[in-house]
């Protein structure tokens, strides 16, 4: 669900964002604890529910964007596509202005539990952008795919390095 801005006029959110100490009492009210941070994105554990993380984008690279508008095309797959959705971690809300995103947490994959392939559309595959929620295995930054034109079921072979 994406969070519209709901505040009476211009001048209002002007202010809002201009009271910095207040910008901040926001930052560390929602994120906890570091859980990673890649080239334009930093990953906390989200504060008002654990179950749950906020991504928070530095740079304007519109990962969080892309993650949202993906996880709104495929949530909705039904039948013979139905599959695709269960390769990703949920999106749960995008800010206004997509810098803000929260994400169903996962957790490490074990070694004994990794897959031996996964589909074909994943194009940076390594350890850290995967993990699990309950018994599924999800991608959890998706950010940074290419080649999500088709939904094709073809699977990727993973080199055993890649998981270690």
């Amino acid at each position: 669900m994406r969070l519209s801005n709901k505040l009476n006029d211009l001048q209002e959110t002007a202010n809002l964002i201009s009271w910095q100490d207040i910008a901040t009492d926001m930052a560390l009210s929602l994120c906890g604890e570091v859980l990673g941070e890649g080239a334009s994105r930093h990953t906390y554990v989200y504060n008002l529910d654990s179950k749950y993380v906020i991504k928070v984008e530095t740079g304007n690279g519109g990962n969080n964007m892309v993650e949202y508008l993906l996880w709104e095309e495929v949530k909705g797959l039904t039948g013979n596509l139905e599959w695709v959705k269960n390769w990703f971690a949920p999106v749960k809300w995008i800010s206004p202005n997509g810098k803000l995103l929260v994400m169903e947490r996962t957790y490490e994959m074990p070694k004994k539990e990794r897959p031996k392939h996964v589909p074909d559309f994943f194009t940076d595959i390594k350890r850290n952008n995967f993990g699990w929620i309950g018994n599924k295995f999800v991608c959890h930054d998706y950010g940074f795919i290419y080649r999500f034109i088709k939904y094709s079921n073809r699977m990727r072979k993973i080199r055993k390095d890649v998981w270690w």
